[in-house]
Parts: C-alpha cells; sequence; structure tokens
C-alpha cells in the first residue's frame, strides 16, 4: 500500500479509532528501520491531530480550520486510554520503546501535556509496561533536560502537592517499574535544594518521606537506572546518571533549610547504597563532578555566614553538612563508585572551610 492509500484508509476513521489503526502501521514501518519522516507525518495527523499547512487538506475543510485544530479534553482522555491499552499489549520490549520514543522525541506544548497526563494515568493504574518505556525515554532524552524535568514535575504535582495523602501507587512504584523510579528520582532530586538564583528549596515533606522509603528498602533501586536499555538495533544508549548526586546533594545541604529526620535517614540510605555497590569493571555510579557541584552552595552559605559575623567552623548545621559530604565522599571512593576526575575532586573539596573528617578523607586519598 502506498503512503498516500495508508493515509486516506486512516482519515476515513474517526477519532480515536484512527489512533488504534495507525499504531501498529507506525510499530511495522520502525521495526523495518525506514520510512522516518512518513511514521513523523502519521504521528503528527492520526496520534495527535496535529495539522500542517503542508499536509493535503481533508475534503469539506478549508485550511484555515486545518491548520488551528487542537485536541480537547475528551479527545485527550481517548488518546491516553488507547495508548495505555497499546502499550500493555504483550510484544518485544525494544519495539515498545521505539513507538514510545518516536512519539515523544519531539515534543510540541500538546505532546508534552499529553505525556505527563500518560505518565501521571500509568502511575496510577500502575501500569508497568507502559512506565517501562517511559523510564527508557528519560534516560534516552535526559532525566535532567527540560522535558524530564517537566514530567517529574508533574508527577509532583499530582501525587504530591495537590493530593491529600500520597498514593500507594506512588509508593509501589519501585517494585512496578523500578528503572522509571530510578530515573524519576534523578529528574526530581534536581528540582530541589539544586541552589537556583541562590536559594535553596527543600522538596515536600511527603515526596522526602516517599523517596526515604523507597531507597531505605532497596538499597539497589538507585542502580537500576543502569539496567541494559531494550533499544531497536543500531540505537545508541545515551549515558546513565544515577540519582546518587542528587540525592547526597540533597542530604548533605538539609541541615541548612531544614532540621527533619528523614534527611538523616535518606543519608543513611544513601551510604548504605553506595557500601553495596560491587563493581564488576569500571566505576559508573558516581560522577565526580557532580559531587564537586555541592561544593559551590556549600561555600555561598559559608558566606552568608560570615556576613552575619558568624564563624562557620562554630556553625554546627553548616559543619554537619561538611561531615555528610566528607562521608559520602569516603564511602563513595572505598567503594569504588566513584568516576571523573578525583583529584580535581579532592582539590574542590579542600576549597572548603576546615571540617576535620574532611581533612582525613582528602588526605587519606590524595594518591588516587
Amino acid at each position: 500500500m502506498s503512503q498516500s492509500d495508508v493515509k486516506h484508509s486512516l482519515r476515513k476513521l474517526e477519532f480515536p479509532a484512527c489512533v488504534k489503526e495507525a499504531l501498529p502501521r507506525i510499530e511495522s514501518m520502525i521495526i523495518g528501520r525506514g520510512k522516518q519522516n512518513f511514521i513523523m507525518q502519521l504521528i503528527s495527523e492520526f496520534v495527535f491531530l496535529e495539522r500542517n499547512k503542508d499536509m493535503d487538506v481533508r475534503r469539506g475543510q478549508s485550511p484555515q480550520t486545518y491548520v488551528n485544530m487542537q485536541m480537547n479534553k475528551i479527545q485527550e482522555f481517548q488518546l491516553i486510554l488507547v495508548l495505555i491499552e497499546y502499550f500493555s499489549q504483550p510484544g518485544p520490549d525494544s519495539t515498545r520503546n521505539a513507538v514510545f520514543l518516536s512519539l515523544f522525541t519531539n515534543l510540541t506544548p500538546q505532546r508534552s501535556k499529553i505525556l505527563c497526563k500518560l505518565i501521571s494515568t500509568s502511575v496510577s493504574g500502575s501500569v508497568a509496561p507502559l512506565l517501562s518505556a517511559a523510564g527508557t525515554w528519560m534516560q534516552q532524552v535526559g532525566c535532567t533536560t527540560p522535558p524530564s524535568l517537566e514530567v517529574a514535575q508533574s508527577l509532583v504535582s499530582d501525587f504530591i502537592i495537590f493530593s491529600r495523602k500520597t498514593s500507594e501507587q506512588l509508593k509501589q512504584l519501585p517494585l512496578v517499574a523500578p528503572h522509571f523510579a530510578a530515573n524519576l528520582m534523578t529528574a526530581v532530586a534536581d528540582l530541589y535544594l539544586n541552589d537556583q538564583r541562590g536559594i535553596l528549596t527543600p522538596p515536600p515533606d511527603a515526596l522526602l518521606d516517599v523517596f526515604c522509603e523507597w531507597v531505605s528498602e532497596n538499597p539497589s533501586l538507585c542502580l537500576a537506572s543502569q539496567q541494559p536499555l531494550a533499544l531497536p538495533t543500531g540505537a545508541i544508549a545515551m549515558p546513565v546518571v544515577t540519582p546518587l548526586a542528587g540525592l547526597i546533594r540533597w542530604s548533605v545541604l538539609a541541615p541548612i533549610v531544614s532540621n527533619k529526620p528523614a534527611y538523616s535517614t535518606l543519608h543513611l540510605a544513601l551510604l548504605q547504597t553506595l557500601l553495596e555497590i560491587v563493581n564488576d569493571g569500571p566505576p559508573t555510579a558516581l560522577n565526580a563532578q557532580h559531587l564537586m557541584l555541592i561544593a559551590t552552595p556549600l561555600k555561598n552559605h559559608a558566606a552568608r555566614l560570615v556576613s552575619d559575623k558568624i564563624d562557620p567552623l562554630q556553625d554546627a548545621d553548616f559543619q554537619k553538612c561538611l561531615e555528610r559530604l566528607a562521608q559520602a565522599v569516603q564511602i563513595g571512593l572505598t567503594s569504588k563508585c566513584i568516576y571523573g576526575n578525583i583529584p580535581q575532586l579532592l582539590c574542590t573539596l579542600e576549597t572548603l572551610p576546615p571540617h576535620t573528617l574532611m581533612k582525613i578523607v582528602i588526605s587519606a586519598n590524595k594518591s588516587l
């Protein structure tokens, strides 16, 4: 069947029937590794109802109407149900992931909104196959890139900020989709205690409690993002970023903004994770560069203390920050899970205000 015949047959169908018919066709073409431009056209017109001036106009419709058509909320809901049904069907993970990436790699505002609602609905329904594909998507586009951060913020809003209590589905997410849960932690960790514009914003208490529970009950969860990706032949897996550095930043900087015991629980759980890492090859869990970034907000806070005529060496909360960072670095180095420029990391730590344990850590690892 020619491309024009495929489009003609799909245009005879109402929405969402055209989506149900288009997805298997898109899948077969992806497997055949060809017609990428045509795949994008089918996705645009028959999945997301996007209109382009270059597309041929349906009979009886003016070009202006055709261009301005947007999904209404009912159509969005119908599309989400069709996508959940499609991604829940048995089949190779590599094919499912390839279709998901094709649908959501080039995000328009409408596609982004649908993606957020789709993943939120899948978390609520514990739809493991779709969440697995979403975890692969996050890793391929980058867990700390704007698309992933938008999904992360949407889930935090849906399940934490606008929820009266944390749902059991969110609490059980690591059991349903551990790879997605790990990548979600990486993204969410980037949203808080990140010294944006000189302000350290802590995560919501309920979110902190969920992450503490996840990591405490399953110390290996932070490493789930390192599991091999099921990608189509010829596709290149993007570098893995675990949530460890982001969550270590939370536990290290927490004493500056909060005295909640949950941060101590998180810190201990992260140290336990580091202790349990077994490397058969080069370290891959913690990037030295990411640990170095924690020094900047610490130095900024020390400068604020000095300006307030407070000696950082006498400030108990600041000293606790340095102690936690020293512990994390030492255990990370002992467990051989830190990679990158370790000498530069140690030099960066030397620029921080003096701390007894930090001095010992730096001295003990100078030969690395």
